[in-house]
């Protein structure tokens, strides 16, 4: 009997205990919005004292509280696009200021995905765009345009792009007046990137030419049909391009199983 009674009242504490965990769990889950208020003085706080310089840039969004932890967006006033995650937790403070809005991951991915569709919506190419830089290492008055959207007027970002095309060697001046067919519709709707990436994939002939470091002054019209010529000559012993060279142009040409 002692024993039976032993069990039933360990089984009967550890039942309390539950039932206390539990409903003071249920409590704070439900008492946890009307803190709301609390938490806002506190985040407002750290702002105020981590970020002085950039403070009154900053706008500090709603507050949602979910699986015990409180958290926000803190938005630039010029730009949506630039925040960082702010979080409160165990009376501790995290953000992510450093890698979403000091070096600006929140808007430099959201400004490579917007021109990605502006030239896939106006062309129809699949294009890739990329900034070599995080927001930090730019200047400022670049830093403040990237900010303001104002990107017609500086080529600061780089683009990718593939083409689908003939690669034999007496295709050369047409693959040149293709190439800069796709550059000046990619100009017209204000797309002026720094450095460009263009790969030629020709599956009928099983084979791809990647050039890289190309810019406008090399994409010219006589300029690239150099490039292109002195690319495709199959001569491993010619002569070096003062165009390639000068202007540090990489490229890669497969045939057959190697592409």
């Amino acid at each position: 009997m002692r024993q039976d009674k032993k069990l039933l009242l360990g089984m009967m504490l550890l039942f309390f205990i539950t039932f206390v965990f539990l409903g003071t769990l249920v409590a704070t889950e439900k008492l946890a919005p009307y803190y709301t208020d609390k938490i806002k003085i506190k985040m407002e706080e750290y702002l105020n004292k981590n970020y002085t310089e950039e403070v009154n840039n900053l706008k500090l969004g709603k507050i949602t509280y979910k699986a015990q932890i409180y958290k926000a967006k803190v938005i630039n006033k010029k730009n949506k696009n630039l925040y960082f995650i702010i979080t409160y937790q165990n009376k501790e403070i995290k953000d992510t200021y450093k890698k979403d809005y000091l070096e600006g991951k929140t808007i430099l991915s959201k400004l490579e995905h917007t021109l990605e569709q502006k030239i896939k919506n106006n062309l129809d190419i699949n294009a890739t765009i990329t900034f070599p830089l995080t927001l930090n290492k730019y200047m400022n008055t670049t830093k403040e345009k990237i900010i303001n959207n104002s990107l017609d007027e500086i080529n600061i970002y780089n683009i990718n792009l593939t083409i689908n095309s003939s690669l034999t060697e007496q295709d050369n001046y047409n693959l040149v007046m293709e190439i800069k067919n796709i550059i000046e519709k990619i100009h017209s709707i204000n797309i002026n990137p720094n450095y460009y990436t263009i790969k030629l994939k020709s599956k009928k002939q099983n084979r791809s030419l990647t050039i890289k470091n190309l810019t406008d002054k090399t994409l010219e019209q006589e300029n690239l049909t150099q490039i292109i010529n002195y690319i495709m000559i199959e001569n491993e012993d010619k002569i070096e391009n003062n165009i390639i060279k000068e202007n540090n142009i990489k490229y890669e040409y497969k045939r057959y199983g190697d592409v």
